[in-house]
């Protein structure tokens, strides 16, 4: 995924759920709109954090300007603070002409800073500084700027236990942490299901201009009995694919799930069997999985999994692979 990016009109549409777990967490985030204050939403990928965050902007009284976007894990360490705070013509090699920082281009509005726990400690030091005083200085500058940018921030790790590592500033932590927000993940508010394959087939019908492709009654069924480790960008992408290959216009399961269907029932044969499989595990299976799948190719996973190259790198060291 690109590092900065505004989002497009499709992804700007509406939250889409029936969980009375999404409907508690809509009600919250529409009263945190009108609050201005800094916003942090947890959830595993996939969940839909960076939609949540578009629609908190949405409604608040930031709406009239565009909000900005950047992953914090596909920038560059060394590129951060100019990124974020932008640089003056010849504050180091290469930088022959002054630019605006992401802080000066959400100027009045929302800065939406996904995967913050992969934010350099010396960078988090800064926006902490700029949280508290509103002010920044570009590389190489010699005087601060102001700047009026609501934060939001989302990630998939417990920030708690990041600071108790070390590896994330208890300062910054709690200048964040005003307002928290946690997306489930969608096995856990199936009644969703039903209505996100609705809303994602009708953006298909339209992009492929297929207006009579539907899904088949199994099909339908075993979407939402599927565990989908990688949350709502899975199932998205899963229709996504079928939608574009589709030979007739009813698509049926097999066409959607032939290899990650089989993969859960390798795994729910297991669990009847085995100690139960912790969160953890279930994705590093799920990891290992779709990067077999992909052939070895790390790029290509990091793209179906919808996570950064830099945080497949993490999460396979991790795991020894």
């Amino acid at each position: 995924r690109d590092a900065v990016r505004q989002p497009s009109a499709e992804d700007a549409s509406s939250l889409v759920y029936k969980s009375k777990a999404l409907e508690g967490l809509v009600a919250l985030a529409e009263t945190a709109a009108r609050a201005d204050s800094t916003i942090i939403i947890t959830g595993e990928s996939g969940t839909g954090k960076d939609v949540l965050a578009r629609f908190i902007h949405a409604r608040s009284a930031r709406a009239d300007s565009p909000m900005m976007s950047v992953n914090c894990a596909a920038l560059p360490e060394s590129l951060f603070e100019s990124e974020f705070f932008g640089h003056e013509r010849g504050a180091f090699t290469g930088a022959t002409a002054t630019k605006r920082g992401l802080i000066e281009a959400a100027d009045g509005s929302t800065l939406f800073l996904d995967e913050i726990g992969e934010m350099p400690q010396q960078t988090q030091a800064k926006l902490l500084h700029f949280l508290e005083e509103g002010r920044f200085r570009r590389v190489g500058a010699t005087r601060d700027r102001d700047a009026d940018v609501r934060v939001i921030a989302a990630t998939n790790r417990n920030l708690a236990d990041e600071v108790g590592a070390g590896r994330f500033r208890a300062d910054l932590f709690y200048r964040l942490n005003v307002i928290s927000l946690h997306v489930p993940p969608l096995r856990e508010r199936r009644e969703d299901i039903p209505a996100l394959v609705e809303h994602f087939i009708a953006i298909f019908r339209e992009r492929f201009n297929r207006p009579a492709l539907d899904l088949s009654a199994d099909a339908r069924q075993r979407l939402s009995s599927y565990d989908w480790p990688g949350n709502v960008r899975e199932l998205r992408n899963a229709i996504e694919r079928a939608a574009a290959l589709a030979t007739s216009d009813t698509i049926e399961a097999e066409q959607i799930l032939p290899a990650a269907a089989k993969h859960q029932g390798e795994g729910k044969a297991a669990a009847q069997t085995d100690a139960p499989v912790t969160l953890d595990e279930i994705e590093r299976r799920h990891i290992l999985h779709v990067l077999e799948e992909a052939g070895g190719n790390r790029e290509r996973a990091a793209a179906v999994l919808g996570i950064s190259a830099r945080t497949l790198y993490r999460k396979l060291r991790e795991y020894g692979a």
